[in-house]
């Protein structure tokens, strides 16, 4: 097993067809007001979203399993269709979360997130 800390995008000559990849990115707010995109100085948008998922192509092209969490907008918006359009091609998974942290306590609890898998 080796395990590497770096911006995604440096370990796509690590990666091949033996590989499980697990990919937990910056969550996409569900609202205005949830707006923690980065853990770093860098946002991460839409824009970089859609980046990674062309990076998650090119790594499911090679053969890796993959695996991807994040938020899910239909929590708060059921017409937004931003990953299951740009992940069509996936297995998409909404899973139940609880939810702990908030600073209003009774949007605590559950919500659904994504898990988004190339295999089944």
């Amino acid at each position: 097993m080796k395990i590497i800390y770096a911006d995604y995008r440096e370990s796509k000559d690590f990666i091949d067809d033996n590989t499980f990849v697990y990919i937990d990115p910056p969550y996409r707010p569900l609202n205005i007001t949830s707006s923690f995109t980065s853990y770093t100085e860098n946002d991460f948008s839409d824009k970089e979203q859609i980046e990674l998922a062309q990076y998650i192509d090119s790594l499911s092209e090679k053969g890796a399993k993959i695996v991807i969490s994040n938020s899910d907008p239909k929590n708060s918006n059921e017409n937004d269709n931003f990953f299951d359009d740009l992940y069509k091609n996936y297995n998409i998974n909404r899973v139940k979360a609880n939810r702990m942290l908030n600073s209003k306590a009774n949007s605590r609890g559950e919500i659904n997130e994504l898990l988004i898998t190339n295999y089944k």
